[in-house]
């Protein structure tokens, strides 16, 4: 997948940019707070149907202006072009079209253009609560499988009404024991293919991960990636095995008024050299654990997709030394099209070669001097 050219109106600190892009490596320049975030995130909502960094539409039209609007060009691996725009009245609903024909909503577009976002807020994802790693996981396995995606959707509707069931019971209203029954058994044959679909993903993910953090830093040691869930559901064991533990936690989810364990609890374990990461790693060992997460996440979406996803990394070369930096470049090299914000112009390589790098400045973009 390649973007080739975006149009930004409105959207943040930006009040208009129409900017063309390298299908290689692009180099966002800039101090901080001038609009570098900004436009990885006007690239993501194409792939994710929303922000990263807000659920608020609203929060994204400009300070003064009435409304925001996105349109992203492109096309395929295959060659096949296309045309996405999004946009946004104050306090009105995101409306979005892909070709001219409009969409239900921002829904559809999730998954049309696969990308993968490195953040600095991503240091989370090796050490942080477990529902960043869940995201990671379920976002992974639904851009690779329609099928797992919706089987989360069956698995999340379950839950908020078995939850909203259980919070009428803790208040005190009218309990239907058969009703919850029935949620009970929706929640567990969903959550069993939700289980079942991230550790098929895992299992990728762990080997392109080991083999992506050798590429980066030779040397470094083994990287192994786990499921730990909450139910003690082992492989291929199933529904059963969610149902005997909502079974056995019924009288105290009836007491606290939610569901205590299912996939919406489970975890991944992260271990290098034997060592759990999420407790014992180092600043610098997790943010690189985080970068090699990423990348192996891309190398998935590659491989189940045929299609290569866009790569956007925000404030990569933070608290990297000059060899892992290398490493990184080196495994991005020409097999993805990548956006790389920086406020340090030594990041930027002094031959770019075919690469493209803007400077931005209170959210005005240029050519920035080579």
């Amino acid at each position: 997948m390649i973007v080739e050219r975006l149009e930004l109106s409105g959207f943040r600190n930006i009040a208009s940019a129409k900017l063309s892009f390298s299908d290689t490596f692009n180099y966002i320049l800039g101090r901080n707070a001038q609009g570098k975030t900004n436009l990885l995130e006007a690239i993501h909502i194409f792939s994710l149907g929303r922000s990263f960094r807000t659920r608020r539409a609203s929060e994204m039209v400009r300070f003064g202006d009435e409304r925001f609007f996105l349109r992203l060009a492109g096309r395929s691996d295959s060659g096949v072009g296309f045309r996405i725009e999004v946009g946004q009245e104050r306090g009105g609903r995101v409306k979005a079209s892909v070709n001219g024909t409009a969409l239900g909503g921002m829904g559809e577009i999730v998954g049309l253009i696969p990308s993968v976002l490195f953040a600095p807020s991503d240091i989370e994802l090796a050490a942080g609560p477990p529902a960043a790693r869940r995201l990671y996981l379920d976002y992974t396995a639904a851009l690779v499988s329609p099928t797992f995606l919706a089987r989360l959707r069956e698995y999340r509707t379950a839950l908020r009404q078995r939850n909203a069931l259980l919070r009428e019971a803790a208040a005190g209203g009218r309990f239907d024991a058969k009703q919850l029954d029935a949620w009970d058994i929706a929640l567990a044959g969903a959550g069993a293919a939700v289980i079942a679909g991230r550790r098929e993903t895992l299992d990728v993910l762990g080997i392109r991960a080991r083999e992506i953090l050798q590429a980066v830093l030779p040397g470094s040691g083994e990287l192994e990636l786990g499921y730990d869930p909450t139910c003690g559901c082992g492989e291929g064991d199933g529904a059963g095995m969610i149902l005997d533990a909502l079974a056995a936690s019924r009288e105290s989810e009836i007491r606290r008024g939610y569901t205590l364990s299912g996939p919406h609890c489970d975890d991944m374990t992260i271990r290098a050299g034997g060592i759990d990461l999420r407790r014992y790693g180092s600043q610098g060992r997790l943010r690189l654990t985080a970068i090699v997460l990423r990348l192996a996440q891309a190398a998935v979406i590659l491989e189940r997709r045929g299609e290569r996803p866009i790569v956007l990394l925000d404030d990569l070369f933070s608290e990297l030394d000059a060899q892992a930096a290398g490493g990184v470049r080196a495994v991005l090299s020409d097999r993805y099209q990548s956006f790389i914000t920086t406020p340090r112009p030594e990041d930027v390589p002094s031959d770019p070669g075919g690469a493209a790098v803007f400077a931005v400045e209170d959210g005005a973009f240029s050519d920035a001097p080579r």
